[in-house]
Protein backbone atom coordinates (compact mmCIF):
# COMPACT_ATOMS: atom_id res chain seq x y z
CA UNK A 1 0.00 0.00 0.00
CA UNK A 2 2.81 2.41 0.90
CA UNK A 3 4.51 1.75 -2.45
CA UNK A 4 1.25 2.50 -4.29
CA UNK A 5 0.85 5.82 -2.50
CA UNK A 6 4.48 6.77 -3.13
CA UNK A 7 4.16 5.88 -6.83
CA UNK A 8 0.96 7.95 -7.09
CA UNK A 9 2.66 10.96 -5.52
CA UNK A 10 5.59 10.68 -7.92
CA UNK A 11 3.21 10.51 -10.88
CA UNK A 12 1.44 13.68 -9.72
CA UNK A 13 4.74 15.50 -9.30
CA UNK A 14 5.97 14.37 -12.70
CA UNK A 15 2.86 15.66 -14.46
CA UNK A 16 3.05 19.06 -12.76
CA UNK A 17 5.09 20.56 -15.60
CA UNK A 18 4.36 24.11 -16.68
CA UNK A 19 2.26 24.70 -19.76
CA UNK A 20 -0.05 27.48 -20.80
CA UNK A 21 -3.46 25.99 -21.51
CA UNK A 22 -5.20 28.92 -19.74
CA UNK A 23 -3.46 31.65 -21.76
CA UNK A 24 -5.55 33.56 -24.29
CA UNK A 25 -3.24 35.24 -26.80
CA UNK A 26 -4.21 38.54 -28.42
CA UNK A 27 -2.99 40.26 -31.57
CA UNK A 28 -2.30 43.52 -29.74
CA UNK A 29 0.27 41.81 -27.47
CA UNK A 30 -1.88 42.10 -24.35
CA UNK A 31 -2.47 38.43 -23.50
CA UNK A 32 -4.69 37.01 -20.76
CA UNK A 33 -4.64 34.16 -18.24
CA UNK A 34 -7.83 33.10 -16.49
CA UNK A 35 -7.75 30.15 -14.07
CA UNK A 36 -8.86 28.88 -10.67
CA UNK A 37 -6.81 27.35 -7.84
CA UNK A 38 -7.04 26.07 -4.26
CA UNK A 39 -5.22 29.05 -2.71
CA UNK A 40 -4.42 32.66 -3.55
CA UNK A 41 -0.74 31.77 -3.75
CA UNK A 42 -1.28 28.85 -6.12
CA UNK A 43 -3.51 30.94 -8.39
CA UNK A 44 -0.92 33.71 -8.70
CA UNK A 45 1.96 31.27 -9.11
CA UNK A 46 0.18 29.21 -11.78
CA UNK A 47 -0.89 32.32 -13.73
CA UNK A 48 2.63 33.74 -13.90
CA UNK A 49 4.12 30.31 -14.67
CA UNK A 50 1.75 29.90 -17.60
CA UNK A 51 2.40 33.45 -18.81
CA UNK A 52 6.18 32.96 -18.61
CA UNK A 53 5.96 29.62 -20.40
CA UNK A 54 3.85 31.20 -23.14
CA UNK A 55 6.34 34.06 -23.58
CA UNK A 56 9.35 31.72 -23.62
CA UNK A 57 7.69 29.62 -26.29
CA UNK A 58 7.17 32.80 -28.35
CA UNK A 59 10.87 33.68 -28.02
CA UNK A 60 10.59 36.35 -25.33
CA UNK A 61 12.43 36.47 -22.01
CA UNK A 62 9.44 36.62 -19.72
CA UNK A 63 5.93 37.91 -19.06
CA UNK A 64 5.27 41.39 -17.71
CA UNK A 65 2.03 41.75 -15.78
CA UNK A 66 -0.22 44.57 -16.93
CA UNK A 67 -3.18 43.92 -14.65
CA UNK A 68 -4.18 41.24 -12.16
CA UNK A 69 -7.44 40.56 -10.36
CA UNK A 70 -7.70 37.75 -7.79
CA UNK A 71 -11.16 36.92 -6.46
CA UNK A 72 -12.58 34.40 -4.00
CA UNK A 73 -15.57 32.73 -5.71
CA UNK A 74 -16.26 29.86 -3.30
CA UNK A 75 -19.71 28.77 -2.15
CA UNK A 76 -18.90 29.08 1.58
CA UNK A 77 -17.47 32.14 3.36
CA UNK A 78 -13.72 32.44 2.75
CA UNK A 79 -12.84 32.16 6.46
CA UNK A 80 -14.79 28.90 6.71
CA UNK A 81 -13.11 27.57 3.57
CA UNK A 82 -9.65 28.37 4.96
CA UNK A 83 -10.47 26.78 8.33
CA UNK A 84 -11.80 23.60 6.68
CA UNK A 85 -8.84 23.44 4.32
CA UNK A 86 -6.38 23.76 7.22
CA UNK A 87 -8.19 21.00 9.11
CA UNK A 88 -8.19 18.65 6.10
CA UNK A 89 -4.50 19.36 5.55
CA UNK A 90 -3.71 18.62 9.21
CA UNK A 91 -5.56 15.29 9.02
CA UNK A 92 -3.70 14.43 5.81
CA UNK A 93 -0.27 15.27 7.28
CA UNK A 94 -0.96 13.41 10.54
CA UNK A 95 -2.22 10.42 8.59
CA UNK A 96 0.87 10.41 6.38
CA UNK A 97 3.09 10.35 9.46
CA UNK A 98 1.08 7.52 11.00
CA UNK A 99 1.07 5.55 7.74
CA UNK A 100 4.82 5.86 7.29
CA UNK A 101 6.01 5.43 10.87
CA UNK A 102 3.16 3.43 12.43
CA UNK A 103 2.96 -0.29 12.88
CA UNK A 104 0.08 -2.76 12.61
CA UNK A 105 -3.31 -1.06 12.85
CA UNK A 106 -1.77 2.40 13.33
CA UNK A 107 -0.40 2.51 9.79
CA UNK A 108 -3.79 1.37 8.43
CA UNK A 109 -5.59 4.18 10.27
CA UNK A 110 -2.89 6.60 9.15
CA UNK A 111 -3.33 5.59 5.51
CA UNK A 112 -7.09 6.12 5.79
CA UNK A 113 -6.53 9.56 7.35
CA UNK A 114 -3.95 10.45 4.68
CA UNK A 115 -6.30 9.53 1.87
CA UNK A 116 -9.37 11.00 3.60
CA UNK A 117 -7.64 14.34 4.25
CA UNK A 118 -6.61 14.53 0.60
CA UNK A 119 -10.12 13.74 -0.57
CA UNK A 120 -11.55 16.39 1.77
CA UNK A 121 -9.13 19.00 0.39
CA UNK A 122 -9.94 18.07 -3.20
CA UNK A 123 -13.69 18.18 -2.55
CA UNK A 124 -13.47 21.85 -1.56
CA UNK A 125 -12.58 22.77 -5.11
CA UNK A 126 -10.60 25.72 -6.40
CA UNK A 127 -12.38 28.84 -5.15
CA UNK A 128 -9.75 31.43 -6.10
CA UNK A 129 -10.06 32.88 -9.59
CA UNK A 130 -7.36 34.99 -11.17
CA UNK A 131 -7.63 37.12 -14.27
CA UNK A 132 -4.26 38.45 -15.36
CA UNK A 133 -3.26 40.40 -18.44
CA UNK A 134 0.37 40.44 -19.53
CA UNK A 135 2.73 41.19 -22.37
CA UNK A 136 5.90 39.42 -23.45
CA UNK A 137 9.19 41.31 -23.63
Amino acid sequence: MKQLIAASLLAVLATGCAHHNNVRPAEDGKHYVNLTAETREKAAEEAIDQANHFCEEKGSDRAYIINEQLTYVGSMPEEEYLRNRDLANAVEVAGAGMAIFGRNAVDDVGTAMWIGGGIAEDSMGEPYQINMSFSCK
